[in-house]
């Protein structure tokens, strides 16, 4: 998922440990290593593959490794009578009409879009993970994250778009915003995933169940672009690349709304989103002004 390591670091200042493991296309691989991980008393996260963009990935790649890591994660779990949280994603949805209700339409568009991969193996492994509840007593919980951002994502257009956003601004470069801005999404800050996650942990009801975790502010993207512009460059013009959809591979499509319906994580958990897109903004923010500080430091202590 996107800001693993961050989930990682913050699942580690609760009272469960964690690890995260890369996940190879290779079952046997994968599932030994997540069951040493489960017998050492760990919490995982798994490194995935996401949509592809400007790099091209084939989604056979991404299918490929998605299925495996959860697949592997099912089966070590049932075999060490192990409680398994699965997070998936909110792109399960498509364009299913919003806000999104888990019981609801989940519209996809069609194979031949590369994007729609990870969505697609997603939806896989939910179908495998309640299989083997039904069938095998597996107990399990599968999370639909909405747009997980805080300190530590990954510094590229897998980290989602606060993190690109404010690497440009930092750069001096102009945003780049894929489409014309008006999209919307619902952003949730690391520290609330990571809550959704420990209380699914730490719920019997919810397993062989499927909960949104999301933040309760949506913004457009453009409207993102101004409020990380305002904090980081407010003396400078906000300069924005459009891109439109036809110029990226893989005949890529978008999702116009992306808005969580959170009743269920109410009831069933009594999760709710805490910190405001502000306050997590800010400290994100922070986060990537101080790697600049860091950059600046290393660079004046190298010898001349």
């Amino acid at each position: 998922m996107a800001g693993g390591l961050s989930v990682i670091a913050r699942i580690s200042q609760t009272a469960l440990r964690a690890r995260q493991i890369n996940i190879p296309p290779e079952f046997d691989t994968t599932l030994e290593s997540i069951a040493a991980a489960f017998r050492s008393g760990n919490t995982l996260t798994m490194s995935y593959m996401s949509q592809p963009r400007k790099d091209g990935t084939y989604p056979g790649v991404i299918v490929i490794h998605d299925v495996a890591g959860v697949n592997a994660a099912c089966h070590a779990a049932l075999s060490l009578d192990a409680e398994l949280v699965i997070t998936s994603t909110s792109d399960v949805y498509g364009n299913a009409p919003s806000p999104f209700v888990e019981d609801g339409p989940l519209v996809i568009g069609p194979p031949t879009t590369r994007r729609w991969a990870y969505a697609v193996s997603k939806m896989f492994d939910e179908h495998v993970a309640l299989a083997l509840a039904a069938e095998r007593d597996l107990r399990v919980t599968i999370l639909r994250l909405f747009n997980a951002y805080g300190p530590l994502n990954h510094l590229s257009w897998w980290g989602g778009p606060v993190v690109t956003f404010a690497e440009a601004l930092l750069a001096g470069k102009p945003i780049e915003i894929h489409g014309d801005g008006r999209q919307t999404r619902t952003f949730t800050y690391v520290d609330d995933t990571v809550d959704g996650i420990v209380r699914a942990l730490a719920t019997p009801e919810s397993r062989g169940e499927v909960i949104n975790i999301g933040g309760t502010e949506t913004v457009t993207i453009l409207e993102l672009a101004t409020r990380i512009h305002r904090a980081l460059a407010p003396m400078q013009p906000l300069a924005v690349e459009f891109v439109p959809y036809d110029s990226l591979p893989g005949q890529y499509q978008d999702v116009r709304h992306r808005v969580p319906d959170t009743t269920k994580a109410r009831a069933l958990l009594g999760f709710e989103a805490r910190v405001s897109l502000a306050e997590g903004l800010e400290r994100t923010l922070d986060w990537h002004r101080s790697l600049r500080v860091s950059d600046s430091e290393h660079l004046e202590a190298q010898p001349a």
